[in-house]
């Protein structure tokens, strides 16, 4: 069973990257790859990615774990795996078909239902 001090280092690993990846573009300089209009990662955004993957990869993984242990009803998973693949593909189509803004309504409804169950696991650890 995950402890709370390993929820609260993926949270804080990934809370760094997403903070290295909100900086200004003023600070960021030049697109290193290119994935569409306007979007593509430059050097600062790599670290950033560097931080955000291993941490939100290692929570997910918490999160998955210790789903048996919530005893949710189905109509409860249900609804979160839809607000969570509604949320991943309101953000892969923001990013490559060019749907300026909705990728911040996708990461909403990604971390929506990711608090909701870490709230859960937390109080649970």
């Amino acid at each position: 069973m995950p402890t709370r001090r390993s929820y609260a280092l993926a949270l804080l690993l990934a809370a760094c990257g997403v903070g290295v990846l909100a900086l200004p573009a003023s600070l960021e300089g030049q697109q290193i790859i290119h994935f569409g209009l306007g979007h593509g990662p430059s050097l600062v955004d790599l670290i950033g990615i560097a931080l955000v993957i291993p941490g939100g990869t290692w929570l997910l993984v918490l999160i998955i774990r210790g789903l048996p242990s919530l005893r949710l009803p189905p109509a409860a998973l249900f609804g979160l795996g839809a607000l969570f693949g509604a949320g991943l593909g309101a953000t892969l189509a923001s990013v490559f078909a060019g749907f300026s803004a909705w990728w911040i309504v996708g990461l909403v409804l990604l971390t929506a239902a990711e608090a909701v169950l870490l709230t859960k696991l937390w109080r649970s650890a």
